[in-house]
């Protein structure tokens, strides 16, 4: 197994031919990004680790976690899965949109307060900071509204820890049936939801918070366009795709450390 980190970057290669898609994405600021999230699923593979191997996996599962997050290969899947999302869909207007002052003004505050809730006790901070004014509260749960943050969100997580349980299943870890699992799973959904809308809020306030008030408005009626629309969706299947990927992975990688394979 060797050639795992490989074998993925093969297949997700396959799609990545250059087109609008790639211009999209840089103005996106993707690969800054994903950096960014290569930051948040090494904790969460570290946090795995510590519960499920022992000593943490050692070496051997650090070397695992930094081959499995290679920003390339991220880049590659959350692309290739994005491209289906277009279809129909006039890119050169998200581009006018992303490349005006104003979009890359929002480009750059929401990676910023991506790497802010990075620190420890950002979350609570953020979520603080954004009470008041009552206008500016009201804003960002309309952004969130029409852009279906929580629902959409909740179900990424929902699909996400089922790919890491099939993981584990198909590693041999353990030996349930597929309604089980679904079962397990929505059973913590209200804890999550209730995490989840804990995140959201300081993400918004973190990363939006700040925006001068017609960037804001701006973003908002962007959002409520057929192109912020399929943005929106395209998002979200891109890094919901890459999740439930790497979740699959490290599920997997699990199971093959605990029974002394090499990866």
């Amino acid at each position: 197994m060797k050639l795992f980190g490989a074998a993925l970057l093969s297949v997700w290669a396959l799609t990545a031919q250059a087109d609008p898609v790639d211009d999209l994405l840089e103005t996106l600021g993707s690969d800054a990004l994903i950096n960014v999230l290569r930051e948040e699923f090494l904790d969460y593979g570290h946090t795995v680790g510590e519960a499920m191997l022992p000593d943490a996996g050692g070496a051997a599962w650090r070397d695992i976690l930094k081959r499995l997050y290679d920003p390339s290969m991220m880049h590659l899947r959350v692309r290739s899965a994005m491209e289906g999302s277009f279809a129909g869909v006039n890119i050169s207007e998200l581009l006018t949109f992303y490349q005006s002052e104003r979009g890359q003004r929002i480009v750059e505050a929401e990676l910023a307060g991506r790497k802010y809730l990075l620190l420890e006790g950002a979350q609570e901070t953020a979520e603080a900071a954004c009470l008041e004014p009552p206008e500016r509260a009201e804003a960002l749960l309309e952004f969130a509204q029409v852009n279906d943050l929580l629902e959409r969100n909740v179900a990424g997580t929902l699909n996400a820890d089922l790919a890491f349980y099939r993981g584990l299943i198909e590693g041999g870890v353990f030996e349930m049936q597929e309604g089980d699992v679904l079962a397990e799973v929505q059973a913590r959904m209200p804890e999550i939801r209730v995490s989840l809308e804990a995140w959201i809020s300081a993400y918004l306030c973190a990363a939006l918070g700040d925006l001068p008030e017609g960037d804001l408005a701006a973003y908002i009626a962007f959002s409520k366009t057929d192109e912020g629309a399929a943005l929106n969706s395209a998002i979200f299947e891109g890094y919901g795709a890459l999740s439930e990927d790497l979740s699959y992975a490290i599920g997997l990688a699990v199971s093959v450390q605990m029974f002394g394979e090499d990866l």
